[in-house]
């Protein structure tokens, strides 16, 4: 028997644009609440991985401090195929040196220890990406850059977003700028940077040498846009002239922030060879004794150059 309209339930009605429009527009204030807490979880959770991965490297660092008695040298500061000189003197990176020690073993002798990275043996093994080296928040605009000496080269090898400390120049005498990075003016004498990884001819730097103590050195810290930040690179050691995170930018106090010589990628200064990072307020560093500290982009620049250094006796401040 056919249904008449009376057997259908009566009085329900459809949306009306207006209420439909306001349930829109309630959606949409409750994602624009929602989303930067979103963020700010995502990026929570994106330190966290950036600091346990400086751990990891913290553990390889004591492990390699365990079997030879000293750190890695931070690299050879100069790498050339033709100059017999400097060939003789080649050694490895410190991102290359601790790879038997974060589980790389089978990549640590796929390089040719006798020869440069740029020797065509070396260029495979140095295009591997690692994400231990990666830090999650750094923008990839790119995974592979030239050699810093040779911007423009084809040959590019795989970025590390962490660059070694060879200490600092500039910033204990701030606003003064003639302060070196060495230890002379205390009378030592002692030759290269007042940081931990050295390079070249400078010496090896052991334990006892941290005479400011290991909680109180810093031995690695982000460094994403780095013209030299490779993990294989030659010379993957920065000595800071100017604060954490600082831009390059007409006026600034700093001669290492001169607009000339901004990072290609994030406009950090000295062409990214300072300390710097993406996250809000400051960077990632691992302490020689294996501990990550957060370092402010506003912390005293004398307490930054006291952490920066191995044995100069510094009292430190707040950072």
């Amino acid at each position: 028997m056919r249904s008449s309209f009376a057997d259908h339930p009566a009085g329900r009605s459809a949306f009306t644009l207006i209420e439909l429009l306001v349930v829109i527009a309630i959606v949409a204030v409750l994602v624009a609440l929602l989303l930067p807490a979103v963020q700010q979880a995502r990026e929570a959770a994106r330190k966290t991985q950036c600091r346990n991965q400086l751990r990891q490297m913290g553990l390889a660092f004591h492990n390699y401090e365990g079997a030879h008695r000293v750190f890695p040298k931070g690299g050879a500061g100069v790498a050339s195929q033709t100059n017999a000189a400097f060939k003789s003197r080649w050694t490895l990176s410190w991102g290359a040196a601790i790879l038997p020690f974060l589980d790389q073993e089978p990549l640590f002798h796929a390089i040719n220890h006798n020869e440069t990275y740029l020797h065509p043996d070396n260029i495979g093994p140095g295009q591997t990406l690692l994400p231990v080296f990666l830090c999650p928040t750094a923008p990839r605009l790119e995974d592979f850059r030239p050699n810093g000496d040779t911007p423009t080269s084809t040959i590019k090898y795989a970025r590390t977003d962490y660059s070694g400390n060879y200490g600092e120049r500039g910033l204990r005498c701030y606003p003064a700028t003639n302060c070196q990075n060495n230890y002379a003016d205390q009378g030592g004498g002692v030759s290269g940077g007042r940081g931990v990884l050295l390079i070249g001819i400078d010496p090896v730097v052991r334990i006892a040498d941290i005479v400011d103590g290991t909680s109180h050195t810093l031995m690695v810290g982000e460094a994403p846009e780095g013209l030299h930040s490779l993990w294989i690179g030659h010379k993957n050691v920065f000595d800071q002239s100017a604060p954490v995170s600082a831009k390059a930018e007409a006026g600034s106090p700093w001669q290492s922030c001169h607009p000339a010589l901004k990072s290609r990628a994030g406009d950090f200064c000295d062409f990214g060879q300072e300390f710097h990072s993406y996250h809000e307020g400051g960077a990632h560093f691992l302490a020689v004794d294996g501990s990550v500290r957060f370092v402010s982009t506003s912390a005293d620049v004398k307490s930054l150059a006291a952490l920066l250094s191995r044995a100069g006796r510094e009292v430190i401040g707040e950072f």
